[in-house]
């Protein structure tokens, strides 16, 4: 499966700012589906950026090469798309606690704050 999205699908703090909406309005299903979908549009923005393929890859499969990458700052990519797989898996069953949402949605949050803001494609 390729991995890649429709440009308007590709705007991972808009998406963000519409997660935090949607949590704070107490649809956290919903938060959780908007935020993953700002960590994907992120991890395939990354992966551009550094000139991965991703024709063949899943994101998991990018985290790990954007974490061997020594061009970009280490950021844990690997934990960040694990807690970003987690708050999809609640958008779609209603799999984590409070906690466990709370702590996934910060994880991921702030990764996408700082992808957004260290490089060039920040929106």
């Amino acid at each position: 499966m390729a991995l890649t999205e429709p440009a308007s699908e590709m705007m991972p703090l808009e998406n963000l700012a519409a997660a935090d909406r949607a949590l704070a309005a107490g649809h956290d299903k919903e938060a959780a589906r908007l935020l993953s979908k700002a960590a994907d549009a992120t991890f395939l923005k990354l992966a551009r950026l550094v000139e991965l393929d991703t024709e063949a890859a899943d994101l998991i499969e990018v985290a790990r090469a954007l974490e061997g990458n020594e061009s970009l700052p280490k950021l844990a990519y690997r934990s960040n798309r694990i807690a970003a797989s987690l708050l999809r898996d609640h958008a779609e069953m209603d799999v984590l606690e409070a906690p466990e949402l709370e702590s996934a949605y910060g994880v991921v949050r702030k990764f996408i704050l700082r992808c957004g803001s260290e490089f060039p494609w920040a929106e």
